[in-house]
């Protein structure tokens, strides 16, 4: 049986979602909408346009926090010279936002996470 948010989500999408909206309902509906939102960064009000097709700012990045922290695909850290969650990854990004330098360790996670690429992605909205 579908959930209501994800009647709403096709209503909205068409017959085929996105893999990440549905991954969103899922986690909507396992949870609640503000602690998913929480969890991405974003407002439930945003959750919910994203899940409603409506939101008018960039869909693109509600997606990536959707498959950084949900769907953990492995990112290459040129930091540690391995994969990473992408969860792990976007930790990273927060506290690089945040951190001071403290130890060797946090200098180089600080410096290296600045200079990626996808640090300025986490703050697109």
């Amino acid at each position: 049986m579908s959930s209501d948010r994800e009647v709403i989500a096709l209503d909205a999408w068409g017959d085929t979602l996105p893999d990440w909206i549905i991954v969103l309902v899922q986690e909507c509906d396992r949870s609640s909408q503000n602690a998913v939102a929480q969890k991405i960064a974003f407002s439930p009000a945003v959750v919910s346009q994203a899940i409603r097709n409506r939101y008018s700012g960039n869909m693109r990045s509600i997606e990536s926090r959707v498959r950084e922290v949900f769907m953990s695909a492995p990112v290459l850290c040129p930091a540690l010279k391995t994969k990473i969650e992408s969860a792990v990854c976007l930790q990273y990004r927060r506290r690089a936002e945040t951190w001071t330098h403290g130890s060797p360790f946090r200098v180089k996670m600080i410096r290296a996470c600045r200079a990626c690429p996808k640090f300025n992605k986490s703050d697109e909205e």
